[in-house]
């Protein structure tokens, strides 16, 4: 019996000794290149982007006719006869033709029997002291951003540099008073493109099985296109608050979806006046795409190769052993039974015809 025993013991221990790993992990060739690129992700997204616009004419006078809005500067005192008036005080406000305040009941004519609505009475500029009725107008754009953005991923800490381009479309901006007959604000434009870079700063502060919930703050400059006259603006930096909410496909391929809240505003400068009109413009945007790290370790270069996991592969002319990948990058590297292939072969679509059901 004893005998026996120390023969099965023999033959186990000769067993294992037969399974130990052979190579030295030190000898094992991991690319030094592929390890610091493997601390960096790429995030591509796009979405959806609603901008509220809102500004206020204190300070001015607002004139409208039926084809015209003008402001012009209050110095203190009731409008002259003659004054300096501007447009476009949205994006690029420019001095327009010097008008003459006509009183709409002194016409050179005899009196009309009927003047409501009479077309030479309506073409008139009719002023709004802006401070006395709190007049500003307020509307919404709406834009469709690309965005990628490269980040550096310490354990939980993340930081990098983005880019953004918006195709943006705006809409005519609504008086906030509805009851003084003052017509929405026409934009002399409908369409812009807007160019943004940002600096991105990010915790993960959460992780629920293949999930993964990460706090981001960005903050940078943007380019709001031709449209507007930057020679005018004064442009603060925007800061963007969001949460990144990431569906992990596997240790280097995520599907990212990121609802978030831009601040932001812009000032216009009114030239010759001294004057400076604020707008406000913050935005929520929800955006998704994907984020990729850079994997690293390179896939098999052997085709016939069908190893799941990670594993060793040896080099025909070198000699030299190096580990390898055998998933590509968007399924999980060592998965467990299922995990990768959820359906057995013989219920897949492609093998309807039942070829090979096994």
């Amino acid at each position: 019996m004893k005998f026996r025993l120390l023969l099965y013991i023999t033959l186990f221990s000769a067993v294992a000794k037969a399974q130990e790993y052979p190579i030295d992990p030190d000898d094992i060739y991991r690319p030094p290149a592929r390890a610091i690129l493997n601390q960096f992700s790429i995030t591509v997204t796009t979405g959806y982007n609603s901008t509220n616009y809102s500004h206020d004419l204190s300070g001015f006078w607002y004139l409208q006719s039926a084809s015209q809005q003008f402001i012009s500067p209050d110095l203190g005192e009731p409008l002259g006869e003659e004054f300096d008036v501007y447009d476009n005080w949205f994006n690029n406000p420019v001095l327009a033709q010097a008008v003459v305040l006509i009183d709409t009941f002194d016409v050179p004519y005899p009196p009309l029997s009927n003047p409501v609505n009479n077309p030479l009475l309506i073409r008139d500029l009719v002023p709004y002291h802006a401070d006395s009725i709190g007049l500003g107008f307020e509307g919404r754009g709406w834009g469709i951003p690309i965005n990628l953005a490269v980040r550096y991923n310490y354990q939980k800490f993340r930081v990098g540099l983005g880019l953004s381009l918006e195709f943006h479309t705006i809409k005519s901006l609504s008086p906030t008073r509805d009851d003084l007959g003052i017509r929405n604000y026409e934009p002399n434009f409908k369409k812009a493109v807007f160019f943004s870079y940002y600096m991105n700063l990010g915790y993960r502060f959460y992780d629920f099985w293949d999930w993964s919930f990460a706090g981001e703050l960005e903050f940078g400059k943007q380019k709001m296109g031709k449209n507007w006259n930057s020679s005018l603006m004064n442009q603060s930096l925007f800061f963007n608050l969001g949460v990144s909410i990431e569906k992990n496909l596997s240790e280097y391929f995520r599907i990212v979806i990121k609802p978030s809240y831009d601040f932001k505003n812009y000032g216009i400068n009114v030239p010759e006046t001294g004057l400076n009109i604020q707008h406000k413009n913050p935005a929520f945007e929800v955006n998704f795409g994907v984020s990729i790290t850079i994997p690293e370790l390179r896939r098999s270069p052997m085709k016939s190769d069908h190893v799941q996991l990670k594993h060793l592969y040896t080099d025909p002319q070198t000699g030299r052993v190096e580990e390898v990948r055998g998933q590509p990058i968007w399924k999980k590297q060592n998965p467990k039974v299922g995990e990768n292939h959820r359906k057995l072969w013989r219920y897949k679509f492609r093998n309807r015809k039942k070829l090979n059901p096994y």
